[in-house]
């Protein structure tokens, strides 16, 4: 392929089609057919006139994607990171401004900062002035000019009436024209956007020939309007997947529109020398479950089979931006900011605990997690709205009064109602040491009152006699009545799973956003870059850990059994979290019923005294 290539670089410099036209702008007769010729077959394979004509080296993979750009009327590219997108989206709006006299082209961007980032970084930067001599020849000469009026860049080719425009979903977008559209990202772009402002600036071409009634009486000359897609992977659930399947299926059945796909993974960019194995491995660590299948596997990722609860719920409900940070010892010594966020009026608080080890270690609980969530419930008229605040590791290695302390000070520190821990795998003893005073590293910033039975029954999903039995080995006898803790049964089980299914399926539940657009949202926003490694990693924890949260959600296998619903993780992988969140949850149902009854009651007695009056 490189000797051919090669080869067609050498005809091509010796057919001197720069000097092709003469000084009047007069093709030259003897080149003319030279010319016809050349224009075809760039026509017909971009990928060469890439590389023959603007000098840019291609990897093979690349190649075939231009290649199938120039030759599809509409084609869609997953691709995952690393696999230069961004680089061939900018490459193909040049070669169509240039092979296609009188053409509009547009490049979308989710936000005006992207879409000049584009021009300035791929265009400007690496095509025009690193990458290709013609391209740097062309604006040196000014046949490529480059101007930015409003919000967005023009690059207009003046030898050939072409203009490039790299646009956002904005209202002053809707005035313009396409005859070739690049959606880049469009996964994370709405459907709204396209369908009310990009899709309508579709036009076909208006090519000079088309004014020949030779040409102009005949439809077969009229060009289509092309439409490429560049994304990577993400939730199969959302539009963007639909648009992937229905050219898949154009492939194969449309007989008029000619659609083609291709599909590039992270071991495409390490075959070609563009990642390293290294890389995939950095990826890996530091990514979660579901972004790294989407973003380097180049998985569309869904629900599985037999799952129980749906990626889609989980995800439409991952809207909290800001999490509960709880301070730290230094904090209060050096007098830092607390983040004492204030409880509102009808707000009630849990933190909520599962612990992942027993007094007799085996394989099984070994490598689990205990875990600690802290949610908020705002009423609102007839219902609680669930937050999930914040999420924790635990202490391990049987250290039951290091949970113990560490649930005491996130029980003050969150300025929580009650605390819900589960009795089983090691609850027992964390339940006998939360009844001891503390003594711990916050010293008298926290009371040192030990923590024991809530007094409120009607919230309590244990049997009376457990509960008699805990308050009766309490250490402190002045400790908090706050705790409500859960002993697992099959049928308990089973009401914990469906609360956070009908939790989710109402949207009476909220998550904190995925960790990359926490992390997203501190680059833009300067504070990223202030942070030392180990307070970015704290800063990030709980988002990561709500994204380790939905992995393990969607990927338990649902098992129903005597009515009862039982929910397992797959093999070497974990539940910890979810069933934290489950338990949550339910008991926010036992308070949430308790306010309602209460609710009515209320308005029986008021509607006692009006009849009365």
């Amino acid at each position: 392929m490189k000797s051919a290539t090669g080869a067609l670089r050498r005809r091509f410099m010796q057919n001197n089609l720069a000097r092709a036209v003469d000084s009047n702008g007069h093709i030259n007769p003897d080149v003319e057919a030279n010319v016809i010729e050349w224009t075809t077959m760039f026509r017909r394979n971009w990928d060469i006139f890439a590389e023959v004509a603007l000098g840019i080296r291609l990897k093979p993979f690349q190649r075939h994607a231009l290649h199938l750009i120039g030759v599809s009327d509409v084609f869609f590219w997953r691709a995952s990171r690393g696999t230069a997108k961004s680089f061939i989206t900018a490459l193909a709006a040049i070669i169509k401004m240039l092979l296609y006299p009188n053409s509009w082209v547009v490049i979308t961007a989710t936000t005006s900062d992207q879409a000049n980032k584009i021009v300035d970084d791929k265009i400007i930067a690496e095509l025009i002035l690193k990458i290709s001599p013609l391209l740097r020849y062309y604006y040196e000469q000014e046949w490529l000019v480059i101007t930015k009026p409003s919000d967005c860049y023009i690059i207009k080719c003046t030898l050939n009436g072409s203009t490039l425009k790299v646009l956002a979903p904005t209202p002053s977008a809707k005035g313009s024209r396409s005859t070739f559209t690049i959606y880049d990202e469009v996964a994370v772009m709405k459907k709204g956007d396209i369908d009310d402002i990009f899709d309508g600036m579709l036009f076909p071409r208006q090519a000079v020939y088309l004014s020949n009634p030779i040409y102009a009486k005949n439809k077969r000359w009229v060009e289509e309007s092309k439409a490429v897609y560049l994304t990577s992977s993400f939730y199969s659930f959302m539009w963007w997947y639909r648009t992937w399947k229905d050219c898949v299926t154009g492939y194969y059945q449309d007989k008029r529109t000619k659609y083609n796909v291709e599909a590039s993974d992270f071991f495409v960019s390490i075959a070609n020398n563009l990642k390293t194995w290294g890389d995939f491995r950095r990826a890996k660590r530091i990514n979660g479950d579901i972004e790294f299948r989407m973003n380097y596997l180049n998985e569309a990722v869904g629900n599985t089979e037999d799952a129980f609860f749906s990626l889609e719920s989980l995800k439409k409900n991952q809207i909290l931006e800001k999490c509960f940070t709880p301070p730290t010892p230094v904090d209060f010594i050096v007098g830092n900011e607390i983040d004492n966020r204030k409880k509102r009026e009808n707000e009630v608080r849990l933190v909520v605990s599962d612990f992942a080890w027993t007094e007799t270690k085996s394989a099984s609980n070994e490598s689990d997690n205990s875990i600690a969530f802290c949610i908020s419930g705002i009423w609102k008229k007839d219902h609680f709205e669930r937050h999930i605040d914040y999420i924790e590791l635990l202490p391990t290695a049987d250290d039951a009064d290091g949970c113990s302390d560490r649930l005491k000070e996130l029980y003050w520190l969150y300025q929580a109602d009650y605390l819900v821990p589960d009795g089983r795998s090691g609850g027992e003893a964390v339940m006998n040491s939360l009844s001891k005073p503390y003594d711990g590293q916050y010293g008298s910033n926290i009371p040192s009152r030990g923590l024991t039975i809530a007094d409120e029954y009607k919230y309590q999903v244990a049997p009376n006699d457990k509960l008699d039995y805990y308050r009766s080995k309490a250490v402190d006898k002045d400790g908090v009545h706050c705790v409500i803790p859960i002993f697992g049964t099959a049928a308990l089980n089973t009401a914990y799973w469906r609360s956070m299914k009908r939790a989710l399926e109402r949207g009476t539940v909220k998550l904190l956003v995925g960790m990359s657009e926490k992390q997203a949202e501190l680059e833009d926003s300067g504070e990223y870059f202030k942070m030392s490694a180990e307070q970015l990693a704290e800063a990030l924890a709980p988002y990561g850990q709500t994204d380790l949260l939905i992995s393990e959600a969607v990927n338990l296998k649902t098992e129903i059994k005597n009515d009862n619903i039982k929910l397992e993780a797959p093999r070497g992988g974990h539940r910890d979290r979810a069933v934290t969140c489950a338990m949550g949850l339910l008991i926010f149902d036992y308070i949430e019923n308790e306010w309602l009854r209460q609710q009515q009651t209320d308005d029986d007695d008021l509607d006692d005294i009006e009849l009365v009056w």
